[in-house]
């Protein structure tokens, strides 16, 4: 017999094969840009764990309330909340591959979706994700990838999460990019993509 946490892995499956096509490929910097309808930098206030039903069927969906310290694209709502999939209440747990997992007080620049895409906010689920650590010694602050790899430049985005980034290869010594070169790197390519659709 399936054990309870079986049970809700495998409607969670169901339930994600019946949502609209996503892709956990990482996107190059242009497409993550694209399908965002909100790029922001934003601070967790909470994340919390509850049951949700749809079609008959409970699951487990975690509901991520941010606080938004920078808008990078788009005109986000005042209170932004990411309703994910999967979560822990007691001893049941979903798990979806590739979703993120919050806690509050983690900071990250996010590439999210409008209202359109509920159930999977993220762009490209992990690869919408860029937490930013802070260096308790010197205060410095740094992006990282989803899997806590550093990102050394905008256009890494595209590289497989396991890949060493090309700019670390050639200067071993190169330091990863701070929030606001990464934010500025992300910002002239929206503007040059947005112009560029006007123009056409």
């Amino acid at each position: 017999m399936m054990s309870r946490r079986s049970l809700l892995l495998a409607w969670c499956l169901v339930l994600f094969l019946r949502l609209p096509a996503t892709t956990v490929e990482p996107p190059n910097l242009d497409s993550l840009i694209s399908q965002s309808d909100y790029i922001v930098r934003a601070v967790v206030k909470s994340a919390t764990a509850e049951w949700h039903e749809s079609a008959g069927r409970r699951f487990i969906g975690t509901r991520v309330e941010l606080e938004v310290r920078e808008v990078i694209k788009g005109a986000p709502p005042a209170t932004l909340v990411l309703n994910l999939i999967g979560g822990r209440i007691g001893e049941d747990e979903l798990v979806l591959e590739g979703m993120p997992r919050f806690q509050a007080g983690d900071e990250n620049v996010l590439f999210v979706h409008g209202e359109e895409r509920k159930m999977l906010p993220l762009v490209a689920l992990m690869h919408g994700v860029y937490p930013v650590l802070r260096e308790a010694k010197s205060g410095q602050e740094y992006v990282l990838r989803s899997n806590g790899m550093p990102l050394y430049s905008a256009q890494d985005v595209a590289l497989p999460l396991n890949q060493l980034s090309s700019v670390k290869q050639r200067n071993p010594s190169a330091r990863p990019l701070t929030p606001a070169a990464f934010i500025g790197q992300v910002r002239a390519r929206a503007t040059i993509l947005a112009t560029t659709h006007l123009e056409n």
